[in-house]
């Protein structure tokens, strides 16, 4: 339960983070911290023996959401962003799989298997995406989030933002059901339809530091992307 109420916890306060652009600096805050308030509290009141659980993901909630705020720059502050601020990806994956580990070793509990899938469906969206970009900080991509200076020209559609989190659900439903072959067929799949964009990154001058940075990018990525949805479909498993 403490490792799903975590899920929960950081999935929400992301998707929490995209009215914010819509508010003042004061009322998103608000917001946020009623968010975190009303978890430990039905926490405290619904969740047994283990009410306390609530409380530690409201505080590991709002450690992910003050590290990742810094790590893409917040307007309001007047700061810049800061890559490295990206180890709390890390940092987020570690503590998760630190708190599964407790729940099935030390507790001995499971949640229930709505709030689960629940949890895992939102977690592997706007977090998914912004751990996914934490590790390509770490890799050396540029800390704005712009392509590096004479990169391929990217879309006008942030379609990216769509696919990631569907194909990250797709992957952890197929995991769990044991259909790697599928997971196997649309990893494939996604590398042919990226080919034509890096191949022609490929071809541009040698000389240019960024030559083949389109495939680099692609690699981790989409191993990082992958690599979420197989964390999480090994979660189900091991609460199911």
């Amino acid at each position: 339960m403490l490792a799903v109420l975590t899920i929960l916890a950081v999935a929400v306060t992301d998707l929490l983070r995209l009215v914010q652009p819509h508010l003042s600096f004061r009322a998103a805050q608000f917001m946020q911290m009623g968010w975190w308030v009303v978890l430990a509290v039905a926490a405290a009141i619904w969740v047994r023996p283990e009410g306390w659980a609530g409380a530690v993901a409201a505080v590991v909630a709002a450690a992910w959401y003050y590290g990742s705020e810094r790590m893409d720059g917040t307007e309001q502050q007047q700061r810049p962003p800061s890559a490295t601020f990206a180890w709390s990806g890390v940092g987020l994956i570690a503590v998760v799989a630190c708190l599964a580990w407790l729940d099935v070793v030390a507790l001995k509990t499971s949640p229930p298997d709505g709030l689960m899938w629940i949890a895992l469906a939102l977690f592997l969206t706007q977090t998914g995406n912004q751990v996914t970009r934490a590790v390509l900080l770490l890799s050396g991509r540029d800390a704005e989030g712009h392509g590096a200076s004479g990169a391929v020209p990217s879309s006008r559609l942030k379609g990216g933002r769509v696919i990631g989190p569907l194909e990250r659900i797709f992957i952890m439903v197929l995991t769990v059901v044991g259909a790697y072959h599928v997971v196997a067929a649309l990893m494939a799949a996604k590398g042919i339809v990226r080919f034509p964009e890096i191949s022609a990154d490929a071809k541009r001058d040698p000389a240019e530091s960024t030559a083949g940075t389109k495939a680099e990018e692609f690699l981790v990525g989409s191993l990082a992307s992958w690599g979420l949805a197989g964390g999480a479909g090994l979660l189900a498993a091991m609460f199911s």
